[in-house]
């Protein structure tokens, strides 16, 4: 998980967080323990940092994760980013507005 600061921020731009990386051992998949630290880290993103959004990234052969974002965690592909990742593939970029209390 990655929030930039203030001092990373154009003017009028709001915090955000953006999720690098999230990965689950394989004989502990499917326990819904990725659903449960994307909350936690989405919770934390908005309370603690006041963070407008969550974005991320997902390559596009990934149907699991991209399910996981989309359908269960409701994550909208904001673009396909062509050739992102260094093998070539396509990424969707993805993002998520967050609720404050």
């Amino acid at each position: 998980m990655y929030v930039a600061d203030d001092e990373e921020l154009t003017e009028g731009e709001h915090p955000h967080g953006h999720v690098t990386s999230i990965s689950v051992l394989r004989t502990y998949r499917r326990l819904g323990i990725a659903k449960k630290l994307m909350l936690q880290s989405q919770e934390s993103m908005a309370t603690i940092y006041r963070a407008s959004y969550v974005s991320l990234h997902v390559r596009k052969s990934n149907r699991a994760a991209f399910s996981l974002y989309r359908d269960t965690l409701g994550f909208e592909v904001e673009k396909i980013e062509n050739k992102y990742y260094a093998d070539g593939e396509d990424a969707y970029s993805m993002k998520l507005l967050l609720k404050h209390d």
